[in-house]
């Protein structure tokens, strides 16, 4: 058994790597070089991750950061014996290394796999919305209060204005809180993910490769998700940040993120002709649109569900004339009139889904008034139960 491991690490009937260069010197020290930049690059990022650890004891997934790490370390050593065997024919060794970074590796892909239910469970648009609610509840009887103050003395003013500035710094850190310590576990699995696909695409199957690339996507869309939070939590509270935006490009964007959501749904969007280009708070309106669609696509019953976007020069409401304004119309279940002013109250759900596709929060519509609001808009909608519905609004910013 000794003799066999002897045998096994022997490399005298070996030549070193550095007789395929020829030892042509601009060719091996490239690649000596090169690789003893990767080298430390690889053996610095599990230091960096160990001491990041160390310092956030309270960070959850602690167990991949670690395993990657380990992951790194191994693809540097591998780079190490890259440089070794240009001189010493030890393949043996290498080969060893090798197979030791290709467990560590697939060992931390299925651990990243395994905690995406979990980060699947942070908390959600809804949560941080009824927060926000109970904030502002409390920020606006708190402005009565203030109010009642000015007739009972200054010294109760000064105490009720003490109390809206900690309703408010509270809300502020509960925002900050809750964007950075979500975010921080995604990136950590998206990075995952990418280092994964780099170093060992060619040696996974289709399915594996496939797989790695929707967790990016994921992970990506997830972060997105908590950006948007942050934004609705100060939403009412903060300025607009205005720009020039293209809405074709903004609906080409929503398109490729609900991909696979459409395609499950038999689901199109269809953009009749180009819209104008706007001055808007782009990420609140790109909310407002995907929100539209969304609800275009889950409240339908038709085996294949059109959902129109586009814009009209001039609309007769049943409010009056209006000019400029934006449509989305789908072909679902429609809404009765009775209950044009209901959806957009907070989390107010008049029916699930159909074919028992999964529900919201009931709190999308209202989002979506509310930032209209903010671009001194008008929303409003015209429905036909059972054949379509439309909903119409304008920017005024």
């Amino acid at each position: 058994m000794i003799q066999a491991i002897i045998d096994f690490f022997n490399s005298e009937n070996f030549m070193p790597h550095g007789h395929c260069f020829l030892w042509q010197p601009d060719i091996l020290w490239l690649h000596v070089l090169s690789d003893a930049g990767i080298v430390a690059a690889y053996f610095a990022i599990p230091f960096a991750l160990l001491y990041f650890v160390r310092k956030r004891k309270d960070l959850p997934f602690q167990t991949v950061f670690l395993l990657f790490g380990a992951f790194i370390f191994l693809c540097g050593a591998s780079h190490v014996m890259d440089i070794w065997v240009l001189w010493h024919p030890d393949y043996a060794v290498q080969g060893v290394i090798l197979a030791l970074t290709a467990m560590v590796s697939i060992a931390t892909f299925f651990m990243t796999v395994k905690l995406i239910p979990q980060a699947l469970l942070l908390p959600s648009p809804a949560q941080l919305a009824k927060v926000n609610e109970e904030l502002n509840d409390a920020n606006r009887q708190l402005a009565v209060l203030y109010k009642q103050s000015q007739e009972s003395g200054q010294t109760q003013l000064l105490n009720y204005t003490k109390a809206l500035e900690l309703s408010n710094q509270e809300l502020d850190e509960f925002a900050y809180i809750a964007s950075h310590d979500l975010k921080e576990p995604l990136r950590g699995l998206h990075n995952h993910a990418s280092f994964l696909l780099e170093d060992y695409q060619d040696k996974l199957d289709k399915d594996g490769v496939q797989r790695l690339q929707r967790l990016g996507q994921l992970s990506q869309r997830m972060e997105q998700l908590v950006d948007d939070l942050l934004y609705f939590s100060r939403l009412g509270r903060t300025d607009l940040a205005i720009q020039e935006t293209d809405p074709n490009r903004i609906i080409s964007e929503i398109e490729q993120m609900m991909e696979t959501f459409l395609k499950e749904r038999n689901a199109h969007i269809v953009v009749p002709r180009p819209m104008p280009r706007i001055v808007c708070d782009k990420p609140r309106i790109t909310e407002v649109f995907r929100n539209l669609i969304t609800n275009a696509v889950k409240y339908n019953d038709k085996k294949e569900r059109i959902v129109e976007v586009g814009f009209l020069e001039s609309v007769d409401a049943s409010h009056g004339n209006e000019s400029n304004v934006f449509y989305v119309k789908d072909n679902g279940i429609g809404i009765e009139q009775e209950f044009y002013d209901e959806i957009f109250r907070i989390f107010k759900r008049l029916q699930n889904p159909v074919s028992g596709e999964e529900t919201g929060t009931g709190a999308g519509l209202t989002f979506v008034k509310k930032i209209i609001d903010r671009h001194k808009g008008r929303i409003w909608l015209e429905s036909k139960p059972g054949k379509c519905t439309t909903f119409y609004f304008t920017l005024r910013t």
